[in-house]
């Protein structure tokens, strides 16, 4: 691939020369050298690396991004918690001396040793509450997993459609620069039997200056994209790409209201919504269980030098209803209903969030379907067929030079804006399959399913 700085040094060190040269030699001699010399390439460029698909880009973000598979990670911890609160927790075992003499260093003159065990029993299905709240957890990090998913896949779907425009308005660019050496052809053809003035021959050459200064611009956004999407593929940032697919006006699009209904049903934020409101619920219902009274169950030894050993056994029960204790769990009831109330009201300001958010994605998917249409069928015909008559009249002297150029520039930014059409256009599909929580493949499969 060509480094835009040596063509930028080259565009420069030229017109210098034919600059300085048309002012020692003349007119007439100086334009000859710099049409000559100048003569930028307009291959189409080459990229290293091997070709990378949209699809095979989204496969390997899934599998190797660093953020991902730390939220994945994340969940398998989560996953140990539940078994952790079905156990009981570890008995306790003591030993005391009991009424040994301050006269005496014999333990023999100790009147009993006691060797207990202690377990606390916590009240009946408390441990399963706080099971069931430690398996919410587990749900609402297994949709943290799928909210960074859907997140992944957006960000690389941006940066490889800001990629291909980068690239792209790069070609178109230099297609133009070889269109532009045409009408130089023409120009001094006609500058040399005196058809036109000196000016004219050398408008080409700014004109590829100023398509060269867009060649920088747009290599420029090149690297910065290709080094987002190395970077989401867990890449080195300066690793090549190789070529890209280029993007395609999509079918029909399903209605808007079926996306957002599909977005309310699947949507992973609303998902997650959902969850935190049952885990709510959960751990209001387990603060209200605290009414219930725990147990401590106790039973050991003594050992008597002096007289028979015995058993001993002892049985505590709380109560947690007691007037000076009973104030504190109502407190806990009051805070566990109002964070269940938030949880509610978030879920509704995320519905319309999404709603909204699928809205606006789904209008800009259609105003660039629109566009990318209306350029393909209609302006970039036109602009292609102006710019041929344009041409054909410029060399037999009914069009100036100007109205020429002029017509060549419409055709660039028709071309430039169709490609950028297309690349909003996988843009805002990328937001809206990020909205509704699916790929949109499936939601029409869905919503045909619906219908049928």
């Amino acid at each position: 691939m060509r480094r835009p700085a040596a063509f930028s040094l080259f565009v420069v060190s030229t017109v210098l020369i034919g600059i300085a040269s048309a002012a020692s030699s003349g007119a007439a001699s100086g334009v000859e050298p710099l049409q000559r010399d100048f003569q930028p390439s307009s291959a189409p460029r080459l990229y290293d690396g091997p070709p990378l698909t949209l699809a095979g880009a989204i496969e390997e973000a899934l599998a190797k991004n660093p953020e991902l598979l730390a939220v994945r990670q994340q969940t398998e911890v989560a996953r140990q918690r539940p078994a952790q609160e079905r156990f009981l927790n570890a008995p306790m075992a003591d030993a005391q001396i009991w009424q040994w003499p301050l006269n005496s260093v014999n333990p023999a003159d100790t009147n009993m040793y006691m060797f207990m065990v202690t377990q606390e029993l916590p009240g009946r299905g408390k441990r399963q509450l706080r099971a069931t709240i430690a398996e919410k957890e587990v749900a609402l990090a297994e949709s943290d997993v799928a909210i960074r998913a859907r997140d992944v896949v957006n960000h690389v779907k941006q940066a490889y459609a800001s990629l291909f425009i980068a690239r792209k308005a790069v070609d178109v660019t230099l297609t133009s620069v070889e269109l532009l050496r045409e009408i130089t052809d023409v120009s001094q053809t006609k500058y040399a039997i005196g058809r036109i003035s000196q000016q004219d021959v050398l408008k080409p050459v700014l004109e590829l200056s100023r398509l060269h200064g867009d060649i920088l611009t747009f290599d420029e956004q090149a690297s910065v994209a290709a080094a987002r999407l190395n970077t989401l593929l867990d890449r080195a940032p300066e690793t090549p790409i190789g070529p890209l697919v280029e993007p395609h006006e999509a079918a029909l699009l399903p209605a808007s209201s079926d996306m957002q209904r599909l977005a309310i049903e699947r949507q992973p934020e609303l998902q997650r919504g959902r969850i935190e409101i049952e885990r709510a619920e959960a751990e209001l219902v387990s603060v209200k269980r605290e009414h219930q009274p725990d147990f401590t169950v106790q039973g050991g030894y003594m050992l008597m030098p002096h007289m028979t050993d015995a058993w001993m056994g002892r049985i505590g029960v709380t109560w947690p209803d007691a007037p000076w204790s009973r104030g504190k769990i109502d407190a806990r009831v009051a805070e566990r209903t109002a964070v269940l109330e938030a949880a509610k009201a978030r879920q509704r300001g995320t519905e319309n969030v999404v709603r909204l958010s699928v809205q606006e994605a789904y209008a800009r998917a259609k105003g660039a379907l629109d566009r990318a249409t209306l350029l393909r069928t209609t302006i970039l015909p036109q602009s292609r067929q102006t710019l041929d008559v344009s041409r054909a009249a410029y060399q037999t002297d009914r069009v100036d030079f100007q109205a020429l150029i002029d017509n060549e520039r419409i055709l660039l930014d028709s071309e430039l804006n169709y490609y950028r059409a297309l690349s909003d256009f996988e843009q805002a599909m990328a937001d809206l399959e990020r909205a509704v929580g699916m790929d949109l493949t499936a939601a029409n499969a869905v919503v045909t399913r619906e219908v049928q």
